[in-house]
């Protein structure tokens, strides 16, 4: 018996050592591309596509309250559901302090269906501690008819929509049936549904667009950063809420800067997270000493999560720069390869830039405490 333990934990580990890689789909032209980095603005465009949906909705999100805006979502596809149009959402549902069962329950009994991540009323009180610490669903997706999805960093509840800045895309066209597809793997693995027919597209633009999903344990965001950092010659501009990434993407990120790309990274001064702000603090002078430019934003929060490279590709979605996005969550995010779409990402960039100040190796010195003792702190919040 103990040697079938021991074998079944080396299994386990092997299981986590060795990264999954799931197949992408190639990127595709004929799309329109909209974004915003406002959250109320997102919430009027999105509530105006929910109203005028004919046949599906399909949802996919990390964070759902029960407040004025979450309800006013709510409010939205019941409506919808009561008029004949099949809705399916996921939520994980950890992230909802916010939203008490009933909220959901008054959904479903207006047809909307609701799955949850995770099965709360199954788990023991060690299950649930686990799964708080483990895997989160951290994708933001909203697909309607199929033919319009929408992704980026908002969640639905008062503070991201009315407070913070983040940025929000919204594609019509071929590329909306990637997205869906990422629901519809979800759907089908956490909440054990089965899958909906695809919804034939037809192409209204010119933007060519791919849409990545990424898995526990899946390498390709680490291998999509990486290469991307490998192909950049002349500029690499990110911005992410958290810095703290996989050693691999780190070390692209100096090579880079070594070969003469004008790498520039944008953080938030302060992030909702606390111990993430020294985290982040604890790189900014080895990020400067590989001849990195940092800049840090201290108006409103800014949530996005986004990168622009050499005019030729651009990114954004849910993925934050450290290794919970990287190694742990479900994420996506959506790749740009037309030069006007990679061109609007990179003035998002820009825009916020021109309101930061630039960093230099002296920064930020933590008030109060001894050098060894922020340093021990530092190594504690790289492990978290």
């Amino acid at each position: 018996m103990q040697k079938h333990k021991l074998i079944a934990l080396v299994l386990l580990f092997l299981y986590w050592l060795c990264p999954a890689q799931i197949p992408q789909p190639e990127p595709v032209g004929g799309n329109t591309l909209w974004m915003t980095k406002s959250g109320e603005e997102y919430l009027q465009r999105l509530l105006q596509d929910i109203d005028a949906a004919r046949s599906t909705i399909e949802m996919e999100y990390y964070w759902f309250d029960a407040d004025k805006a979450g309800k006013l979502v709510q409010d939205a596809l019941m409506k919808k559901a009561q008029e004949g149009v099949n809705i399916r959402i996921l939520v994980d549902n950890f992230i909802t302090p916010g939203s008490p069962e009933f909220f959901f329950d008054k959904m479903r009994r207006k047809g909307v269906q609701v799955a949850y991540v995770h099965n709360l009323e199954k788990m023991c009180p060690g299950q649930a501690v686990a799964s708080y610490f483990g895997f989160r669903d951290h994708r933001k997706i909203v697909v309607v008819d199929g033919r319009i999805a929408y992704t980026g960093g908002i969640n639905f509840n008062n503070q991201t929509i009315y407070v913070w800045k983040d940025t929000q895309v919204r594609i019509e066209g071929p590329a909306a049936g990637q997205v869906r597809a990422l629901f519809e793997q979800s759907w089908g693995t956490l909440a054990d549904g089965t899958a909906a027919p695809d919804i034939p597209v037809e192409p209204v633009g010119t933007a060519v667009v791919q849409a990545l999903g990424s898995v526990s344990r899946d390498s390709t965001l680490t291998r999509l950063y990486v290469q991307k950092l490998h192909e950049s010659k002349e500029y690499f501009y990110l911005q992410t809420p958290y810095f703290g990434p996989p050693p691999e993407v780190l070390q692209a990120l100096k090579d880079a800067a070594a070969r003469g790309v004008d790498v520039r990274l944008l953080f938030p001064e302060k992030c909702d997270w606390g111990f993430m702000n020294a985290l982040t603090a604890d790189f900014i002078p080895e990020l400067i000493a590989a001849g990195i430019r940092v800049f840090v934003y201290g108006g409103i929060y800014d949530h996005s999560k986004l990168f622009a490279t050499d005019d030729r590709i651009a990114s954004c979605g849910t993925v934050n720069m450290d290794g919970r996005s990287f190694c742990i969550n479900w994420e996506d995010t959506l790749l740009f390869y037309d030069r006007e779409s990679v061109l609007a990402m990179k003035e998002a960039f820009l825009s916020i830039q021109a309101e930061c100040a630039e960093m230099d190796a002296s920064y930020p010195q933590a008030k109060g405490i001894s050098k060894a003792w922020r340093k021990f702190l530092r190594k504690i919040y790289r492990i978290l």
